[in-house]
């Protein structure tokens, strides 16, 4: 009998270590099933964050060419806004066609450059942008052409290597340079380019390649993105047209 009472206790404790090692595993498993649903709900906002900076890198991309290719065909700037806003439109269109397939809504409206001043002389072409800033670097020969439309105080223009070179402008007007060096390649920069408004273009070879700089407004761009799971209407500023 003892030893029949000693197997029934042995048993016992057997299946009750069998049954918490079950329920530890169970709640193991039910804890990982959370985990993963919690992931994918929260791995579903990140198609929508990537659909937001492609879709702002495709409208700077668009606004910039459209407003290249409307300049570019000559007349008067309501004629060459006219062109401008023809090429956006298509392009909102397109635009919208496209997002409704994946069953999102997007809109693009913009403003008419035509009625604005020139940008100011910063890095981003705002009064409170970086007012010292590099334009470009690694240059070997330049062609520089700034129109200060206003101007309210210094304001230089810095051409820097092993020596440094300050252009300084000291009143409106348009304000040609050219500039070269055989073996010691230089930066061009901006100074106190809060200080100033206008439009610039350079043209040269940096880095062994042919380039362009080149700024007249700033356009703000609206955009309104909207799906399932997000609304969000952006405003931001384009430079154009680099």
């Amino acid at each position: 009998m003892g030893i029949i009472q000693n197997n029934d206790a042995q048993f016992m404790l057997l299946a009750g270590f069998i049954i918490a090692i079950g329920l530890v595993i169970t709640t193991v498993m039910f804890s990982s099933i959370i985990f993963e649903e919690n992931m994918a709900i929260g791995g579903g906002s990140d198609p929508s964050k990537n659909e937001l900076v492609n879709l702002i890198h495709i409208t700077k991309d668009e606004t910039r060419a459209a407003y290249n290719n409307s300049t570019a065909s000559g007349g008067g700037n309501t004629a060459k806004f006219n062109n401008f806003s023809k090429q956006m439109q298509y392009f909102n269109g397109n635009l919208s066609k496209m997002y409704a397939l994946h069953g999102e809504t997007v809109n693009i409206s913009w403003e008419n450059w035509t009625n604005k001043g020139y940008a100011n002389l910063t890095d981003n072409g705002t009064a409170n942008g970086v007012s010292n800033w590099t334009v470009i670097e690694n240059v070997k020969n330049s062609n520089i052409t700034v129109d200060v439309i206003y101007f309210n105080g210094a304001f230089q223009i810095r051409l820097k290597n092993s020596t440094e070179k300050l252009i300084n402008i000291t009143s409106t007007g348009t304000f040609s340079f050219i500039n070269s060096t055989a073996n010691d390649p230089y930066s061009i920069a901006f100074v106190n380019g809060a200080n100033a408004s206008g439009r610039f273009n350079m043209t040269g070879n940096a880095s062994g390649k042919q380039f362009i700089r080149a700024r007249d407004y700033v356009i703000n761009t609206t955009m309104t993105f909207s799906s399932n799971r997000i609304k969000t209407i952006l405003t931001i500023p384009f430079s154009v047209p680099w």
